[in-house]
């Protein structure tokens, strides 16, 4: 689950893209880690539906009215694409319907005083359009729970995009130990996998090699980004009498997006390593 793999921080700028509630981003980076994608949707309908009208009315600011090519301009980056995409529908609608949908979204915001919100993944502009005109015919109370449904829906799917994002662009680090005093691989060695921030190195996986010498697995969900890392291997769980008990590599990741295997060749009084692929 890459959300248990990032720092506070970065969870917090990961999950703004998702829902614009700053309540709901502090409570789900706080709610981590969580068991499984289930969990995290869980934890994310539970906590959505326990902010207050205010919080509600935050993360619908944090979108673009539907159908307005200039709100969707104004946003960047990530967010500027899901909304793109979101909206696909609107684009390829004709002025006359664009123009009927901006009449709509001013009457609704006159009507409730927020932003008219709708999923929009998969709907037509007429469809939307056909929406706005049904609900502004409820009541104001109605209407901001219809809304945060709607919230909750879109926040789902730029959840899973989330996800689906960091597993198409995240790198790797791997490793293997090579004993080549015996000229065969070295399993059971421990391996600790550190990531440097401001404050120091902190610990974002570890594991054991296997009966190859290999650790496949050693970030699990974590993703790889531009940084210094450290692999320190615990040479004496695996050799005893080592002259090098604990071996440490720091290397430096510039493209997260590649393969980056840092193999150890070990021997009782030396070691070496390299780049690998």
């Amino acid at each position: 689950m890459i959300l248990n793999a990032l720092s506070a921080d970065e969870a917090s700028r990961a999950l703004k893209q998702c829902c614009g509630a700053a309540a709901w981003v502090r409570r789900m980076v706080d709610a981590r880690p969580f068991a499984d994608v289930d969990s995290m949707f869980g934890a994310s309908d539970s906590i959505w539906w326990s902010l207050t009208r205010e919080d509600w009315l935050e993360a619908f600011a944090a979108h673009p009215r539907i159908g307005s090519k200039r709100d969707v301009e104004q946003k960047s980056g990530t967010e500027k694409a899901w909304s793109e995409g979101e909206q696909s529908g609107a684009a390829r609608a004709e002025q006359e319907v664009l123009d009927a949908l901006a009449r709509a979204n001013a009457d609704y915001e006159q009507r409730f005083g927020h932003i008219y919100i709708v999923c929009a993944t998969g709907k037509s502009a007429p469809e939307m359009l056909a929406i706005a005109r049904a609900r502004l015919a409820n009541d104001p109370e109605t209407e901001l729970r219809i809304a945060a449904e709607e919230q909750r829906k879109i926040t789902h799917i730029r959840l899973a995009k989330l996800l689906e994002s960091h597993a198409m662009s995240t790198g790797k680090i791997t490793t293997h130990v090579l004993d080549t005093a015996r000229g065969k691989p070295a399993g059971g060695v421990p391996i600790v996998l550190e990531k440097k921030g401001e404050g120091g190195f902190r610990e974002i996986g570890r594991g054991v090699t296997d009966a190859d010498g290999r650790l496949k697995t050693l970030l699990g969900d974590a993703p790889v980004e531009a940084a210094t890392y450290r692999l320190t291997f615990d040479v004496a769980a695996y050799l005893d009498g080592a002259f090098f008990p604990e071996v440490q590599i720091t290397f430096a990741v510039r493209d997260a997006g590649q393969h980056h295997h840092v193999p150890l060749l070990l021997s009782p009084f030396g070691y070496s390593t390299y780049r690998g692929s």
